[in-house]
């Protein structure tokens, strides 16, 4: 039903969208006036009219960047988050321009706390009725409207892996109608029919019409799809490739467009961009914080390291970070001094006779650990994130394991996910990298802070420390 009206729903999104930055201006003028009256600010109240220019040219700005920025495109596979950030973007961007360009014009600086008071609101109104039409649009589908029906080409795992996608995000309303395969044995797939040949294609969509249909064939067949999409084209369904990277999975993917040529970063990395500005300002708070508490502790660790063996009191070794980046890691020293003269670069054993007494609770507690706080501040290391490891290891390792080398695609960390969960030392390498790049994949701010409880309550009674 919905289903013809498709620019009649993006027509009242941009008119809710022009409302709520119209109906911000409203609140904020509101809330400058009730900060007056608790005396928050000695200046008197401007008259409205004073900030009509402004509102208007920030009207017309924010339609203008939300079009820009593809926010009125019918994209269903367009997600909550990322649609958030982008309706808060135009927002941002709006009102920093129309501040800036009243100060321009009239030589004078508007009322900061309206400004700041309208910028809360705003942010706040358009994230809300964002999210409120989607729900909306999310309900309406329920029910079995504003749906688009799409057929799968190719039933390989490329294909079965969308079909199940699709499945479980139905807020996209998307369903899928049927398969078109060569080589299925039988005639029916997940609950879908199986339709045959895929040279068909366009007479297959001509009997069993879809809205959508998805080209999700493996990359040894790439003559295929350029068949395949030689006759879509002459069809009036939208057509959607699928790229076969589940042979080439290394971390999460990112496109982007250079010109007219779609461009795959293989190697994204949540941690890029803010969020890596984000993390960083938290390492240097923390770490910086965590030093002043420690210092008494640390200086009487160091003061035993001293009296207990001799030799120096730290042990600096060299370790890669981000990019194969070298650097010195710090420690407490737990070992005689030349401990690896004889033995070489190795992994310490749990009756390592070159381990001091001390050394051994220093090393069970974690407690040698503290000094690479250090390290986290001056930027070679953060809080968490994958341990960092020898040169001359990482040669051996990178050949060993594969990925191995795309945990250097973050800094690196004083305590992990893989750590976390039991695997350091001597344990299995492969399940290590494993959660490495789980953890490097699926970053999120919150799941660092629950690494570092984690880490918090399992310091003192990790088995594999030693």
């Amino acid at each position: 039903m919905l289903k013809r009206y498709g620019q009649v729903i993006l027509l009242v999104l941009a008119c809710g969208d022009l409302l709520m930055a119209a109906g911000a201006w409203g609140v904020g003028y509101w809330l400058r006036a009730l900060w007056g009256k608790l005396g928050l600010t000695g200046h008197p109240l401007p008259p409205f009219g004073d900030f009509v220019p402004m509102m208007v040219f920030s009207l017309i700005l924010t339609a203008l960047i939300l079009v820009r920025l593809g926010m009125y495109a019918p994209k269903r596979t367009k997600s909550e988050p990322r649609e958030a950030m982008g309706v808060c973007r135009a927002v941002l961007f709006a009102w920093a321009v129309a501040f800036f360009a009243h100060m321009a014009v009239f030589r004078k600086t508007p009322s900061r706390l309206m400004m700041v008071s309208v910028l809360g609101a705003w942010l706040i109104l358009a994230a809300s009725y964002r999210a409120l039409a989607r729900a909306t649009l999310r309900k309406l589908r329920s029910r079995g409207w504003n749906l688009r029906h799409a057929a799968i080409v190719g039933s390989g795992r490329l294909g079965q892996k969308l079909y199940h996608a699709l499945k479980r995000n139905s807020w996209t309303g998307i369903m899928p109608q049927y398969f078109v395969d060569n080589h299925m044995l039988h005639d029916e797939l997940c609950g879908l029919k199986v339709y045959r040949p895929i040279e068909g294609i366009a007479d297959i969509v001509a009997i069993k019409p879809v809205d959508i249909v998805f080209v999700s064939l493996p990359a040894s067949q790439h003559d295929r799809i350029a068949m395949v999409l030689d006759q879509l084209v002459e069809t009036n369904v939208a057509i959607h490739v699928v790229p076969d990277l589940l042979s080439f999975s290394f971390l999460s993917q990112d496109v982007s467009q250079l010109e007219n040529l779609p461009v795959i970063a293989m190697t994204h990395s949540p941690q890029h961009g803010w969020n890596s500005v984000l993390k960083r300002t938290f390492d240097l708070a923390l770490s910086f914080l965590a030093l002043i508490v420690l210092a008494f502790p640390m200086a009487v660790i160091a003061l035993l390291v001293k009296l207990t063996s001799c030799g120096p009191v730290f042990y600096r070794q060299m370790r890669t970070s981000i990019g194969g980046k070298p650097f010195y890691i710090i420690k407490f020293r737990t070992m005689v001094p030349d401990a690896e003269q004889a033995v070489g670069a190795v992994w310490a054993e749990k009756t390592d006779p070159r381990v001091t007494r001390l050394g051994r609770f220093l090393r069970r507690t974690n407690l040698d650990e503290l000094p690479q706080l250090l390290n986290v501040l001056l930027g070679q290391m953060s809080l968490v994130g994958p341990r960092p490891e020898r040169p001359e290891l990482i040669d051996r390792f990178r050949r060993q394991i594969p990925r191995y080398m795309l945990r250097s695609q973050v800094r690196s960390g004083l305590t992990g996910w893989a750590q976390v969960h039991g695997w350091r030392g001597r344990t299995s390498l492969r399940k290590r990298i494993q959660y490495d790049l789980y953890y490097i994949t699926n970053w999120t701010f919150g799941l660092d802070l629950w690494i570092i409880v984690m880490t918090l309550f399992r310091s003192f009674r990790d088995p594999n420390a030693y």
